[in-house]
């Protein structure tokens, strides 16, 4: 079913491609005729499509911020569905057949761990879809309804080696400088290696890359729950400044070293937001997106930093 999965979305990314179509409604006028070949429930033809539009709007974005496209397709064997399946006493019925023009079906059931079986027994949670990889990995999408909380409102600065949050009355600032030091850990471990053969480095590069992601991400984990556990404790909105095209800055040919801009290119301000936007939905706690006028087009410290009073800094060094 994956490997019928995979070559249903890439017939549409064909199909999308030739007729210069990238939307869900267009898609579905042009390929649902034409996956009537294949021998699955229509459920996976539906999230075949869809999963095709993604592909080809993420194309089109790149298009229009210049950068050189390939044609797409799917490459990994993935199974994707929203409808249809059920999670009973701890596990998880998906759908595989269908006998005859009732409702019956034929399921295939995956037991779910102990962790999942916790989180889903919430009786507040809806679970939206599911998706199973090759790899033997399954993911399952879940939501809730979150009341948002009225609060006050305090700014976050995120910074190379801290992100500091505050107002007025008291102003906190968790140190981030482990996130520098395993970048630069990891980029001079990769230069080390002199295997003259393209295809090691890419692969070493890539371990060690991943190795990278890995901690950074469980680092800014830590501050970004944190974070939200602070914010709805003391029912406080956060706002965020505007650093958009802030990479331009340390682009080669800017008159800056390779290190600098290496270091400079290495922080992760875009996934501590997200890690912090996506917990505060989950919790109710509201986000303000400053535009650049209202930062007054600067990321540099806040002025409102100077004027808070003596011994109000904190400052949190997450393990």
């Amino acid at each position: 079913m994956m490997q019928t999965f995979r070559e249903m979305v890439n017939d549409c990314i064909r199909i999308g491609l030739d007729n210069n179509a990238s939307t869900m409604k267009t898609l579905s006028k042009l390929c649902y005729s034409a996956l009537s070949k294949y021998n699955i429930i229509s459920y996976y033809k539906l999230h075949a499509i869809s999963k095709a539009a993604g592909i080809l709007a993420n194309r089109k974005q790149s298009i229009k911020r210049g950068y050189k496209t390939k044609n797409p397709y799917l490459k990994k064997y993935i199974l994707v569905s929203g409808y249809g399946f059920k999670v009973i006493n701890g596990i998880l019925k998906i759908p595989i057949f269908s006998l005859g023009s009732g409702h019956n079906m034929e399921y295939f059931d995956i037991p779910l761990n102990k962790h999942t079986k916790e989180i889903l027994s919430d009786p507040l949670l809806i679970v939206r879809s599911f998706t199973i990889t090759a790899s033997n990995t399954l993911s399952i999408c879940y939501c809730k309804e979150v009341a948002e909380v009225e609060c006050s409102t305090i700014g976050v600065d995120r910074n190379l080696r801290n992100l500091t949050m505050g107002n007025n009355e008291n102003v906190i600032q968790y140190d981030l400088s482990k996130a520098v030091d395993v970048a630069e850990n990891t980029r001079s471990i990769v230069r080390s290696f002199k295997r003259n053969d393209i295809r090691i480095r890419k692969k070493i590069a890539s371990k060690y890359g991943k190795r990278r992601q890995n901690r950074v991400n469980q680092l800014l984990h830590h501050v970004s729950k944190q974070i939200i556990a602070k914010a709805k404790k003391e029912k406080t909105a956060i706002a965020f400044e505007r650093l958009t095209y802030i990479r331009r800055l340390y682009q080669k040919g800017n008159y800056q070293g390779r290190d600098y801009r290496s270091k400079l290119n290495g922080w992760s301000f875009a996934e501590i937001k997200r890690q912090i936007e996506y917990k505060a939905q989950w919790q109710g706690v509201p986000i303000i997106q400053l535009s650049s006028g209202q930062t007054r087009k600067t990321s540099q410290l806040c002025p409102l930093r100077k004027e808070t009073p003596r011994g109000k800094l904190q400052r949190c060094y997450p393990s």
